[in-house]
């Protein structure tokens, strides 16, 4: 099975111009607000999601429904171009032989080389904000009614929707989601009756998603998704976010939760401002913990460049980059400032 290698963008968005090689393992973007990390999830979705469904075809990925823009794709074009470069194109290739071409008129056009490796497994993106609470409904809702969620979100509630696997095939994938189900309970403890997601807590007994905490509903998203077959080791994951509504303890459970998937053969990529989830990735890379490779992605900002810059390394202390850390690090010389009673404290 093929995964995604890599992405060239020209450009798009926050991006002027970035090459990007990936891991079959775990990819991991870290950045600051703005610097294009669920942009690039989306990207490397709508694209794969494209080439996936629809092999034969050249018509480009619709980006309206996953971006949603305003008005035309024209506005995925980065922004403040200078007036000579105002007439550039914005220009994407995946794995060196899909590309996709904005116009500034907004008109798209999709176009695939033989040197082309192609993207022969399914692709799964898990928004930032949890969908087992809102899930009664959404389908119809988003097909005739305007709701503000992009596609990403039907996608997704389209693979909740699939009816539990046979018992046989399960258990051959059982072993992904147990740990996060043995965090829930035990077994069998996610269920979709009559529209409604039900998640039977242990202590708490069989509660409607909405009634439960969204940490928790994120965990019983991931398993409902193993359970009915649309997250098994074949699949290409992304996940924006995975941290939100989470408590740290339950951070390294999905840490290691995406370590045996990608283990197991799945590839991964996530956008995260998570402090131990990062640590705990590089850690595990640093002491190879894991049969796949792990690739930190940091985007940042360079007053001497033009747009977005990216850098790369299997472990957080090759890049010097790290927002994440120069938080944590800014909080401590706060707190040592305290301490030892010095009179002048910057928040």
């Amino acid at each position: 099975m093929s995964s995604i290698n890599s992405l060239t963008i020209q450009n798009f968005t926050a991006f002027k111009q970035a090459d990007l090689r990936f891991s079959a393992g775990i990819n991991v973007f870290i950045g600051e607000n703005a610097t294009g990390k669920t942009h690039l999830l989306k990207l490397i979705y709508a694209l794969a999601k494209r080439i996936v469904n629809e092999k034969n075809a050249l018509l480009p990925p619709n980006l309206k429904t996953i971006f949603r823009p305003e008005n035309t794709a024209a506005e995925l074009i980065r922004a403040n171009l200078p007036m000579m470069e105002a007439s550039q194109d914005s220009i994407i290739v995946l794995n060196n032989g899909y590309k996709l071409q904005i116009a500034a008129d907004g008109r798209a056009t999709f176009s695939t080389h033989a040197q082309g490796i192609p993207v022969d497994r399914p692709v799964l993106f898990i928004p930032s904000r949890e969908i087992l609470s809102i899930y009664p409904g959404f389908l119809s809702a988003y097909q005739l009614r305007e709701i503000p969620y992009d596609e990403t979100y039907f996608d997704l509630a389209l693979s909740l929707n699939a009816a539990p696997l046979r018992e046989n095939k399960y258990h051959s994938v059982k072993h992904l989601g147990q740990p996060l189900e043995n965090i829930l309970g035990g077994d069998n403890k996610v269920s979709l009756e009559n529209d409604h997601f039900f998640i039977d807590m242990s202590d708490a007994g069989k509660l409607e998603a909405n009634l439960v905490a969204e940490g928790y509903r994120k965990l019983a998203t991931l398993v409902h998704l193993i359970r009915n077959g649309s997250l098994t080791p074949n699949t290409i994951l992304l996940w924006d976010e995975p941290e939100a509504n989470l408590n740290p303890k339950l951070m390294v459970a999905v840490a290691d939760f995406l370590i045996n998937f990608a283990n197991a053969g799945g590839q991964v990529f996530v956008a995260t401002h998570d402090y131990l989830f990062t640590q705990e990735l590089s850690l595990r890379s640093e002491y190879k913990q894991t049969k796949k490779e792990i690739k930190f992605f940091s985007l940042f900002r360079d007053p001497d460049y033009e747009g977005v810059q990216v850098e790369t390394g299997n472990m957080l202390h090759e890049i010097d980059h790290n927002p994440i850390l120069d938080a944590h690090l800014h909080h401590i010389d706060r707190e040592d400032q305290l301490l030892y009673g010095q009179a002048s404290v910057t928040y």
